[in-house]
C-alpha cells in the first residue's frame, strides 16, 4: 500500500516553508509564511498548485488527495471525485 500523501509531505518536498514563500514571491504571488503553515489544516489553495507542482514530484491528483486529508474529507466523498 502506498504511503498517504499529506500537505506536510508536499511542503517538505518543495523545500520547506521558506522555499515555498520564495517561489511564490518569485512568481509574483504575495504570500506569508503564516499562510503556508496553515495549509497543513486547510489544504493548499489550488491557485498555488501551478507554483508548487513543478518543484515537487507530486501532481494534481496527489495535491487533491493531500487537501482531502488536511480538510478531513474522505476522498470518495469529495465532490470533484464524484464527477
Amino acid at each position: 500500500m502506498e504511503a498517504e500523501i499529506t500537505v506536510a509531505k508536499i511542503i517538505k518536498e518543495a523545500g520547506g516553508v521558506a522555499a515555498i514563500e520564495r517561489a511564490c514571491l518569485d512568481a509574483g504571488v504575495a504570500i506569508t509564511r503564516d499562510a503556508i503553515y496553515k495549509w497543513r489544516h486547510t489544504g493548499i489553495p489550488d491557485r498555488h498548485w501551478r507554483i508548487l507542482i513543478p518543484i515537487t514530484s507530486f501532481g494534481p491528483e496527489e495535491f487533491y488527495r493531500a487537501n482531502c486529508v488536511a480538510r478531513d474529507v474522505p476522498y470518495s466523498e469529495a465532490p470533484e471525485a464524484a464527477a
